[in-house]
């Protein structure tokens, strides 16, 4: 998913005859690892326990839930942990990173370049992500976060693939 998405970004938004694989590879390996792998561990069993009254507050109907203080309270943990700890400090250097390395790039020039772009970044995924997963936590049941998530993420991702996919190709270096 995320590699159509940076392909679709590519073709239809950049207008690109070619493709940039080694940029198209980045995405597939980050979606392969991280977003297959990672995201699942962090959304399903470790906020599981992070936050055990969550299946609870899901199978709840909308009046119940707004009656909820204590529920409410743990979508907005949830929601909080998700955007202001996670992303900032796992999900952006592990995308910089992935990209970094398939760049032949060392790992603290991803970092440097993480921190740059932060900000703009953190924004960017904040107007997508924080009304996504405040509806993600307080409707889905734990067997479909992933595959909500997966659905916006592929919106997502070619914001993402837009912003930093194309911009910091590597400088052409002179012979010494």
């Amino acid at each position: 998913k995320t590699s159509f998405a940076d392909w679709l970004v590519q073709k239809y938004v950049e207008k690109r005859e070619e493709i940039d694989m080694k940029r198209n590879a980045t995405f597939f390996m980050f979606g392969f690892f991280y977003l297959g792998g990672i995201q699942y561990v962090i959304y399903v069993p470790i906020f599981r326990r992070l936050f055990p009254m969550s299946e609870k507050f899901i199978a709840k109907s909308f009046r119940e839930k707004f009656r909820d203080g204590k529920g409410m309270l743990s979508v907005a943990g949830q929601v909080l942990l998700d955007q202001f700890v996670h992303h900032p400090i796992l999900y952006f250097p592990c995308f910089y990173i992935t990209k970094g390395l398939l760049l032949d790039r060392p790992v603290s020039e991803s970092i440097t370049t993480y921190r740059k772009n932060m900000f703009e970044d953190l924004v960017a995924l904040w107007k997508v992500w924080v009304p996504a997963m405040l509806v993600n936590f307080t409707i889905s049941p734990m067997w479909f976060r992933i595959p909500f998530v997966a659905s916006t993420s592929l919106f997502w991702t070619c914001i993402l693939s837009a912003m930093r996919g194309a911009g910091d190709v590597p400088e052409t270096r002179g012979i010494d």
